[in-house]
């Protein structure tokens, strides 16, 4: 039997943001991109495999095609590693007519996620509110799970031999929640939703957008080498009496520890 802890406690997660200037833009007006899979920055990401077998491709073809003939193409196309990898991508690009993600993290303070999702350190991070954290225990079975202002996230895990898919894809979720152990580090929680709830993004074809409230976000922090036109913009968003409440930080080096640290930002 599957053990789950359920915490009902409010807690946080985090996004990193580059200086791109319409994600700034989108988020000072109280959005954040939903993006389909095939714009990631990771190959591999979502192009999942599967390990056909040829029972199940001489099935699949029986209605056009004799035994005989569906048993040949499966030996001469469908069981080389080159068939598999391309349909791996043409399920990728079917997955991004249909969902986008979001991508959260536990990790605030990560210098890798800052360098690389950060802008070298010249963009922000934005602290949301999350609840109703569920965690799977151990259950190798099991994801963990919150609602986070954007809808449900799982965290994602990780391996150094991540999922095929199966033939009747039973473990989609697990194919879209597992990364190889390189990102480990990353601690991200993931946010999967139809792109037709979103909005679609009025400027860059193929790209959609989600709403916060200001209540959802509890406080930005810059990096160490911010933007000047980052920092300009976020503080007349964040002096705003809506986000009175919103706690703002700057990124340092710590000098005793050497460590990335945060400071309070008198704006």
């Amino acid at each position: 039997m599957q053990s789950v802890v359920s915490c009902r406690v409010t807690t946080t997660l985090y996004k990193y943001f580059s200086t791109d200037e319409d994600k700034l833009e989108r988020f000072i007006n109280g959005q954040i991109y939903l993006t389909p899979p095939k714009y990631f920055n990771d190959p591999w990401d979502f192009k999942v495999p599967c390990n056909f077998t040829k029972e199940h491709v001489v099935k699949e073809l029986a209605r056009d095609f004799s035994p005989e003939d569906a048993g040949a193409y499966y030996d001469e196309v469908a069981s080389k590693p080159e068939f598999r990898e391309d349909e791996a991508g043409e399920q990728r690009n079917g997955w991004s007519r249909l969902i986008g993600v979001v991508c959260l993290t536990e990790n605030h303070l990560d210098r890798l996620m800052w360098s690389h999702y950060g802008d070298s350190h010249r963009g922000f991070v934005a602290e949301f509110r999350c609840s109703e954290f569920h965690y799977n225990d151990g259950d190798p079975q099991a994801f963990s799970s919150c609602v986070s202002p954007f809808g449900e996230a799982n965290k994602v895990k990780y391996s150094s031999q991540p999922p095929t898919r199966k033939e009747d894809g039973s473990n989609l979720k697990e194919c879209c929640l597992t990364k190889h152990d390189v990102w480990k580090n990353e601690n991200e929680w993931r946010l999967l939703r139809d792109l037709k709830d979103a909005d679609l993004h009025p400027n860059r074809e193929g790209f959609f957008l989600l709403w916060f409230k200001p209540t959802d976000l509890l406080r930005v922090i810059v990096g160490l080498e911010v933007s000047s036109r980052v920092k300009l913009q976020l503080r007349q968003m964040l002096n705003h009496n809506e986000f009175e409440h919103v706690f703002k930080e700057q990124a340092y080096i710590n000098p005793k520890s050497r460590n990335l640290d945060t400071r309070r930002l008198s704006w």
